[in-house]
């Protein structure tokens, strides 16, 4: 849910105080119908006999296998991906499954997919000391046999060194022990902006130009470079391009900014703009040429170097819809087969999540059209809740236990088809119905635009399926828009700490 600024001529309902309260008083008045939702759903559980059934500790196709169930560590259950997996799996492997996260009130805690929850240290600027020390004991009190993470991108690289020091703790205990989660080089690889866009360039692959810039005049330099370059060359016109400057770190103030174009018309403008991001040598920023073109974002489940499973689908920086692309699109392989390439250098050991961002140029050329990576993110992407019809997926997970010739023999699943398209409807409720209606109200919006915004949100809530609700497992959609929110909104209201927005599904409240 985006915000609006601070400028004075924002509507009240816009601003700090009033938009938490707002919130909180939204959360009390859908609570009647989220909880009828929650008993329905227990209802249909009970009456169909699956409520028990889905997320079975003993299920008769599975005695066998029980004999040999292996417990499955699932962290960033808070988050629809960690929550969307640890149910596939529960309710296609006899296995069990541990939940984490950081938070108390996570509502994947109260799932039905989770035996037990375990709240991890919040890692704190330079001590994470706490956070993978309580990884750790978890992995080593539950005899971990696979630890799956979700963790969210506060917490990319102490994942990583999580995975070195289980793996010693497990080999120490003469036990088996897997990860789905690369280790800390490769996360800083691919997590930081500018090396991701060197490795890819030592690939071969199509890249964006890029400046890695740690002053604002290596900035200011290019952009002027560019500002007052002849738009001609060899008799032709040849427009001027325009960058983007982005945060190679976590920076949400500047990361809503990010999408500014420059150079600005006026080179003081320019230079002024560069000046107020406080670039530096500890506050590195990220100058890529501006692609013209749809963005796509993908996520893969890569098993000792080989895609196990995958899927695309249209993108946006916030990104709160999730509608797939098919499996057998001119697009969707072309972004498979980069996925591919990539796995392929990272070779046996090469074991995690992985997503990409890409920005494709002249899309009505098919196959021709060019592809752009732009971000990666070597971790766990939400597009994984559109696996939520696919039984494959666990097996997929589970394929990491299998020796390399079988392994090789599977290829990447997909999401089966018809594939829902998701939603969230808390997100949708205020972004689509709230804040239109009181736009109308004070004048900020016309009757066309939220006649507009209204008939989408119906058509998502008719034909589209939420990330959290299901109705084997609907307590943790309580949880998570009369718990865990209202309390993140009460925080934010006693501590004045202010927000830009919000994403529901990844539980992240961004700074501004």
């Amino acid at each position: 849910m985006a915000e609006g600024n601070k400028d004075a001529s924002v509507p009240f309902y816009y601003r700090h105080m009033w938009k938490n309260i707002l919130l909180l008083v939204w959360s009390v008045v859908c609570a009647p119908i989220s909880a009828s939702l929650v008993l329905l759903g227990l209802a249909v559980s009970r009456l169909h006999g699956q409520r028990n059934a889905t997320f079975s500790k003993a299920d008769k196709k599975h005695v066998a296998a029980a004999q040999r169930r292996k417990t499955i560590l699932v962290t960033g259950v808070s988050m629809t991906k960690g929550l969307a997996i640890a149910r596939n799996l529960a309710q296609h492997t006899p296995h069990r499954i541990i939940g984490a996260d950081i938070s108390s009130l996570s509502p994947g805690r109260f799932s039905n997919a989770i035996n037990k929850y375990y709240r991890l240290d919040t890692p704190s600027g330079d001590d994470t000391e706490p956070y993978i020390d309580s990884i750790l004991s978890i992995i080593r009190l539950e005899k971990v046999d696979q630890w799956i993470s979700c963790s969210s991108v506060i917490a990319a690289v102490e994942d990583g060194q999580v995975v070195r020091l289980a793996e010693k703790q497990a080999k120490e205990q003469g036990r088996r022990f897997e990860a789905v989660q690369f280790r800390e080089d490769v996360v800083e690889k691919f997590h930081e902006k500018d090396r991701f866009i060197e490795y890819i360039d030592s690939l071969g692959l199509t890249i964006p130009d890029s400046h890695r810039c740690t002053h604002p005049d290596q900035a200011t330099d290019i952009l002027m470079r560019e500002l007052h370059r002849t738009p001609t060359k060899s008799g032709r016109t040849v427009p001027r391009r325009q960058f983007i400057l982005k945060p190679i770190g976590v920076d949400d103030k500047a990361r809503n900014n990010m999408m500014t174009l420059l150079p600005f018309r006026s080179p003081d403008a320019t230079t002024n703009y560069i000046r107020s991001l406080n670039i530096s040598k500890t506050n590195p920023f990220q100058l890529q040429q501006f692609i013209k073109g749809k963005e796509y974002c993908t996520h893969a489940l890569v098993i000792r170097g080989k895609v196990k499973a995958f899927t695309s689908c249209p993108s946006l920086e916030l990104l709160m819809h999730y509608e797939p692309l098919p499996p057998n699109s001119s697009l969707s392989q072309k972004m498979l087969a980069f996925t591919e390439r990539v796995c392929d250098d990272g070779g046996e050991s090469f074991t995690g999540h992985l997503s990409f961002d890409f920005l494709v140029e002249d899309e009505d050329k098919g196959r021709d059209a060019t592809f752009y990576p732009i971000e990666s993110n070597p971790r766990a992407h939400t597009a994984v809740v559109l696996f939520e019809q696919t039984p494959e997926m666990a097996d997929a997970y589970m394929s990491i236990f299998n020796d390399s010739k079988t392994l090789s023999k599977m290829g990447p699943v997909f999401p089966r088809t018809p594939t829902y398209s998701y939603y969230w409807i808390g997100h949708d409720l205020v972004s689509l119905l709230l804040l239109p209606l009181l736009d109308l109200l004070f004048g900020a919006a016309t009757m066309q635009d939220a006649i507009h915004q209204f008939l989408t949100f119906w058509t998502h809530v008719l034909y589209w399926k939420d990330g959290t609700y299901t109705f084997e497992d609907p307590v943790p959609f309580f949880v998570l828009y009369h718990v865990y929110w209202p309390a993140k909104f009460l925080d934010s209201l006693m501590k004045r700490r202010t927000w830009s927005r919000i994403n529901i599904s990844t539980t992240k409240m961004f700074e501004g």
